[in-house]
């Protein structure tokens, strides 16, 4: 995405043209004592919630098969620090199918 920096008042008196620029994939940062204070960018397209969904539940249950001790941050010979990101992390119960 391309960026350009504007003056206050260059954008005041060119807004629709900044605006046409924006709604082409330009990015434009607004600049008063040339320090930045507004940004001007294309809107987000909308969230593809079906698919983020779906996504969600094929992730589902991705750390089943997790086991600590398995984990080569925490065996003998590595360094302290390195494996206390886990040492709070539970393990799972596996749901029984009927």
């Amino acid at each position: 995405m391309n960026t350009i920096k504007v003056s206050a008042t260059h954008a005041r008196n060119n807004f629709f043209e900044l605006l046409e620029k924006v709604s082409m994939g330009t990015q434009i940062l607004v600049e008063r004592n040339n320090k930045p204070i507004a940004a001007i960018v294309p809107r987000k397209s909308k969230v593809d919630w079906a698919g983020l969904k779906k996504a969600m539940d094929n992730a589902h249950g991705i750390l089943k098969d997790y086991d600590p001790k398995d984990n080569p941050l925490r065996k003998p010979g590595a360094a302290n620090f390195l494996g206390r990101w886990d040492r709070g992390l539970v393990k799972p119960k596996r749901a029984t199918k009927k």
